[in-house]
Order: structure tokens, then C-alpha cells, then sequence
């Protein structure tokens, strides 16, 4: 089935003050993102330092290249100001408008200023990659916002000056493509299922995950699937058919749940039993009841103390904590549920949780999953169609957390 693709971003622009320096910020976020596999345009601005003639020099840092362009001239001795070059400009602009060609996944320009107000400087080039429906990031000082607004037409999110703005702007829809950026390929010796879990058996490690209800796995050859090889199937966490999607995740899990990750152990239910405030579960887990007797249970299918899943709607926004079920990985219905806790602690729980720290910056604070320690002991496990509770004896509870 034809995969979804990542949802349009509108051209992001950070606020500043006039002494506020953005440069550091917009930097670190996109070799954050370049770091993780994404494909990442654009330029920065450094200012000049002590080994310098004149402190105002500035150059603009290609981001592809992490070559350096002069972009401004020493006006002589004496003199405390400089001026743009016009040469140091005209090749920034060529280099940026070449890397757009290649369709990155973010196009970063320092800022919007003075040259851009007048059609000069970057302009060309944003409004370049911005009509190529390119997520555009850049910062503008609050002097020059409503010039902004005019430039970009209106369609644009203004940003605080910090980074949970940055990645909230991002999105969390885009958790998908880069957990399966930090996979890497590799054999799949076998695709185990039974009628709620699937194992996939990868070259380091096995992973897990449940089966969405409705998932139709009729005419699947499980034995065809394997031999794609694990980015493949991991790719397939992109899908729309929910049997793909499940495949796809647990192939993520077959690559970051390895029996050698340094992680503590513990249930996830166990992570906020002693929160005031209130906590929601998206999922009816088992034995909740006993480990988190005050939350609140929102299931597909609730029983008679539980809430239907439309009213995630109306108890996540506002609650201290959340506890969400991997499944919704698969289904899809995470970056939604993510956006609806945001300001909240949430964990990430259950068997099919990706254990990667990539996770952390789509608002997830705790990472409650499983490592198998026997593959065959587990294989056989889910061929007889075992429940959670029997996967414990072929390997572990563990979870991760944020640091700070």
C-alpha cells in the first residue's frame, strides 16, 4: 500500500529581540535533525571573533557543506562597522538555491532581515524554497514581523526563541520517518505471528508489537515479508494497512530493542503512581487497575469503568501525566495524542515500545518496553498465541528516560 507521506510544515519564523542572538539556536536544531538521518539545506550566521580585524565580520556556515562565506567587508582601520559584500551574498544564494534541488527535509536561512525586507539578501531563495512547499526555518526580529507577515503572505508559524518551540513546530507526525532513519539494514531470520502479536527476529535483536484490532493478515506471506530484509519492513511503519504498519514497527523494535542497551527495568504503569495530579491511560493495560487505581482509562473498547477513545479529546489536555500504548504507533494515533498531552509527563508503554532516545523530543518523557532475551523461547511463545504475561519468561521489562 502506498506509505503516507510527512504532513506540510508552514515556513517557521523564531522572534527575537534586538540583542537576542538566534544563530545558536537555529544551528543546533538543524544539525539536531541532520544528525538523525534527515537531509538538511541552508545557512548560518558567525560573527566574527578575536582573530579577526574587525569584530562585526560575519560569515554565513553552509550547512551542507559546513563550509564558511565571507558576507561582509572590513570598512579599514578605525572603523567599527562593516559592510555586506555583495560577492559573499551572491554565492550564498547559489549555494543555497543548488542544495534545494535536492529536496531537504528542512531549509534553514539564519534570518529574515534588512536585505530580505527589500527583496535583496536570502529573499529569492526562501521564496524559492518556500513555493517548493520546502519546511522553511528563519527568524525574524520583532521590529520586522509585520514585514514578515507580508512576505510570507501570512502563512507562517511565529516561534519562541527556544527550542521546545523548534520541535513542536516540527511535529510529531514526523516521529515516524526518523525512527526508520536510525535503522540500519540487515537479515530477518523469521516472522512469527499469532492472532494479537507479531515477532520479527533481526540480526541483533528481536521486536515486537501488537496488532492493531481490524488489521486484516489474510493472504500475508510472512516468509516473502522476511526476505525485504528489516529497513524494508521497518519502512513499513509508514503504511496506512494496519498489518504493514504493525510489521513496521516491530521490525523498529528488532533494531533499537537489543539485548546489550544499558536500561533499568521497571513497568511503565509504575512511573507515575505517585502523581497528584490527574492521569489518563490510552489503553486498558493489564493489571492497571491494582498499579495506577486512580487513572483514567480510555480504550477502543471500554468496559463499564472505562472512557471510549473519543474522550482522549477532553482528559489529556490539562492532565499531569499520561500513560499511552505503543499500539497507537501502529494505528497511527500517537503524534494526536502526543499534541493533546502536550505540557503533561507522558510514558511510552508496553512490549512494542521503540527503546531510542529519538522518541524524547516528540514529548515523550519515559520509554516502558521489552527486550527478548530467547528468540526461540519466544517464538514459540507467540506461535501458541501467549499473552504479555507469558512473554516475561523469555526476556524483560525495562524502560528509559529522558535526562533533565
Amino acid at each position: 500500500m502506498v506509505p503516507v507521506s510527512m504532513p506540510a510544515l508552514k515556513p517557521g519564523a523564531v522572534i527575537h529581540g534586538p540583542k537576542a542572538m538566534t544563530d545558536t539556536l537555529l544551528g543546533d536544531f538543524a544539525r539536531e535533525i541532520q544528525s538523525r538521518g534527515f537531509k538538511v539545506a541552508g545557512l548560518i550566521q558567525r560573527n566574527g571573533d578575536a582573530g579577526d580585524d574587525c569584530a562585526c565580520v560575519m560569515d554565513l556556515i553552509d550547512l551542507g557543506s559546513g563550509e564558511a562565506i565571507r558576507i561582509s567587508q572590513d570598512l579599514g582601520a578605525g572603523s567599527n562597522s562593516c559592510r555586506v559584500d555583495p560577492g559573499g551574498i551572491a554565492e550564498a544564494g547559489s549555494r543555497l538555491r543548488a542544495s534545494l534541488s535536492g529536496k531537504p527535509d528542512l531549509v534553514v536561512v539564519n534570518k529574515f532581515g534588512g536585505l530580505e525586507k527589500g527583496g535583496g539578501g536570502l529573499s529569492d531563495e526562501l521564496l524559492l524554497a518556500m513555493s517548493e512547499g520546502l519546511p522553511v526555518l528563519t527568524s525574524v526580529a520583532g521590529r520586522l514581523i509585520d514585514e514578515w507577515m507580508e512576505f510570507s503572505g501570512g502563512h507562517c508559524d511565529l516561534l519562541r526563541p527556544d527550542e521546545a518551540a523548534l520541535w513542536q513546530w516540527w511535529g510529531n507526525q514526523r516521529l515516524y520517518q526518523d525512527l526508520l532513519l536510525g535503522v540500519k539494514d540487515g537479515s530477518v531470520a523469521r516472522i512469527t505471528r499469532s492472532a494479537h502479536w507479531l515477532l520479527i527476529e533481526g540480526p541483533e535483536a528481536c521486536g515486537l508489537a501488537r496488532i492493531p484490532r481490524g488489521a486484516d493478515q489474510g493472504g500475508r506471506l510472512l516468509e516473502d515479508m522476511a526476505a525485504e530484509g528489516l529497513r524494508h519492513l521497518a519502512g513499513l511503519v509508514n503504511s496506512i494497512d494496519l498489518f504493514e504498519a504493525a510489521v513496521g514497527l516491530a521490525a523498529l523494535n528488532a533494531h533499537y530493542n537489543r539485548p546489550g542497551l544499558e536500561v533499568a527495568g521497571g513497568n511503565g504503569l509504575d512511573a507515575f503512581a505517585e502523581e497528584e495530579g490527574r492521569v489518563v491511560a490510552i489503553g486498558s493495560f493489564p493489571d492497571i487497575a491494582r498499579r495506577l487505581p486512580n487513572a483514567l482509562v480510555v480504550d477502543a473498547q471500554p468496559d463499564a469503568h472505562e472512557y471510549p477513545a473519543a474522550a482522549a479529546d477532553w482528559l489529556l489536555p490539562g492532565c499531569a501525566a499520561a500513560v499511552i500504548t505503543a499500539s497507537t504507533i501502529a494505528n497511527r494515533s500517537l503524534p494526536r495524542l502526543l499534541d493533546l498531552a502536550r505540557g503533561a509527563r507522558v510514558a511510552l508503554a508496553g512490549p512494542g515500545t521503540p527503546l531510542t532516545p529519538r522518541l524524547f523530543s516528540y514529548g515523550v518523557e519515559i520509554l516502558a518496553g521489552f527486550i527478548v532475551d530467547d528468540p526461540a523461547g519466544m517464538a514459540q511463545c507467540i506461535a501458541e498465541g501467549a499473552t504479555p504475561r507469558g512473554f516475561r519468561q523469555f526476556g524483560r521489562q525495562v524502560t528509559l528516560r529522558r535526562l533533565g
